[in-house]
């Protein structure tokens, strides 16, 4: 299990809070019925990024444990 561990893929932090403060700035633009403006544009657009590439981190240890478990099954 430790060998497995050591190969495995990083798993990204919680990304919950980045969600819910995405959500909430573009809550705040909607309620003031404003346009969006550049800076909180980049803000967005820059967390949206990281949550995508969290997002590939999860699927990627994902297939890691299963591509391991279904190998480690098949030696039992």
């Amino acid at each position: 299990m430790s060998k497995l561990k050591k190969n495995a893929p990083k798993v990204p932090d919680l990304t919950c809070p980045s969600i819910d403060s995405a959500i909430e700035r573009l809550k705040k633009i909607y309620e003031k019925n404003k346009p969006i403006s550049d800076y909180q544009w980049k803000l967005i657009d820059k967390r949206l990024e990281v949550l995508r590439e969290q997002n590939e981190l999860l699927r990627e240890s994902g297939k890691y444990w299963y591509e391991s478990c279904k190998e480690h099954l098949k030696k039992s």
